[in-house]
């Protein structure tokens, strides 16, 4: 019995590794539809927290060259009312490289005045991601190394400000 349920756990943990990397190495194309899809999913509050995550995660796959996908990750890190959420959208915001610059002031803005440690960290590790070093991703990181009251934000900012400023 206990062969079966770990059998459970393996079979779908195998499945989303394999269809992640699948999306990622380009073997399936993502239409529209199915980027309109991951954001009714990821905005809509009543789904459970885990697909609303796991809806971020697919936007940062395959949402990349959608300007709809990241205007709702960017609603999303900017209101929703859970953390984990946000948190999630802040990481998909600074994988997927999106094309326009707002992203990268929802993620200053997130590190900025986001109440939860998780999602300042999450908007830290988003701005790591795209190796931006704009004055205001590289004001807003030192601010949060010196002001934020979580010391775990702290010490994140304080790395990638560092990082930023010993490549220039």
């Amino acid at each position: 019995m206990k062969t079966i349920s770990c059998v459970r756990g393996v079979v779908p943990a195998l499945f989303i590794a394999a269809t992640v990397l699948a999306f990622a190495s380009g073997a399936q194309s993502q239409s529209e539809v199915d980027v309109q899809k991951a954001i009714a999913i990821l905005t809509d509050t009543s789904k459970s927290i885990q697909n609303r995550i796991n809806a971020a995660r697919n936007l940062a796959v395959f949402g990349q060259d959608s300007n709809s996908a990241a205007q709702a990750l960017m609603g999303v890190l900017a209101s929703d009312p859970n953390s984990a959420v946000r948190s999630a959208s802040a990481l998909a915001l600074g994988s997927a490289a999106f094309p326009s610059a707002s992203p990268i002031q929802a993620l200053i803005q997130a590190l900025s005045s986001d109440s939860s440690p998780e999602v300042r960290r999450a908007a830290v590790q988003g701005l790591d991601v795209i190796g931006v070093d704009s004055s205001d991703a590289l004001q807003a990181l030192q601010s949060a190394a010196q002001n934020d009251p979580d010391p775990g934000v702290r010490q994140a900012a304080q790395a990638v400000y560092n990082r930023f400023t010993s490549n220039n």
